[in-house]
């Protein structure tokens, strides 16, 4: 079995020639203390936001019981947004960084779709350097180019998609139990799990695309073999943990 693994990485590192910028990712991004802003002033290039409708309203929770009226996607999320690509001349960042937005649609994903056209159609000339990327309840993939162009989706390792779907395909993520067992991070991932998660990752960057592994540990040494692993958006819950990291 491990024979085997081996030889299809082989075969993957001699068809793989993508080289991607790893980029770390604030995961459940609402849940911070401040909701955009944390994750922002740290320069993450990716932030998270699970959205639900509520009477035609977008609000970010993690569980609809969670649903507050000052924790709306408009208050929390969009206006900063689009105050600092204004402050930047359009550019979420000062220094031109790109920046990821990546929605998890929990549930109505028809529903929040219909209001986040409407919302990227009033200011599609400010959005141009964001990376508006689907989540969760979304769209089919033959569905995908009812949609507008500024919206990419998050794909699946075991979904079909045409040719052109794929072009709409932004990164592939899965669970980390799709791999192996749970793993708290404080010791070395086991062996056949690494080579699981190695060859997910060299399989999609092979196809050009980037790929994240949600579920991960909020460890040093879990950002360490995420890395070593090539996975594209390292995520974590503690933002400081993994800046430091980075940075070091």
């Amino acid at each position: 079995m491990e024979k085997n693994i081996r030889f299809v990485l082989f075969s993957l590192v001699l068809f793989s020639n993508q080289v991607f910028a790893q980029l770390i990712h604030s995961h459940n991004d609402y849940e911070q203390k401040e909701p955009f802003f944390a994750a922002y002033n740290l320069g993450f290039d990716s932030i998270e936001a699970d959205l639900y409708i509520k009477n035609g309203k977008l609000y970010v929770a993690h569980d609809e019981k969670n649903i507050t009226k000052k924790r709306t996607f408009k208050a929390l999320y969009w206006k900063p947004l689009l105050s600092k690509i204004k402050k930047n001349k359009g550019y979420a960042y000062p220094n031109q960084k790109e920046l990821y937005l990546l929605l998890d649609l929990k549930k109505d994903g028809k529903l929040i779709m219909a209001e986040l056209e409407k919302l990227v159609k009033r200011n599609k000339k400010d959005l141009q350097h964001v990376h508006i990327t689907i989540s969760g309840d979304m769209p089919k993939p033959e569905e995908y180019e009812q949609y507008d162009k500024l919206f990419f989706f998050d794909g699946r390792r075991n979904t079909q998609y045409s040719a052109e779907a794929y072009k709409r395909v932004d990164m592939v993520s899965a669970s980390f139990l799709d791999f192996g067992k749970y793993w708290p991070g404080k010791e070395q991932l086991p062996e056949e799990t690494y080579q699981n998660i190695r060859a997910f990752v060299l399989s999609n960057h092979a196809k050009g695309k980037r790929v994240r592994i949600w579920g991960t540990p909020n460890t040093t040494l879990g950002f360490e073999t995420l890395k070593k692993l090539e996975v594209d958006f390292i995520g974590t819950d503690d933002l400081e943990l993994l800046k430091n990291f980075v940075v070091k």
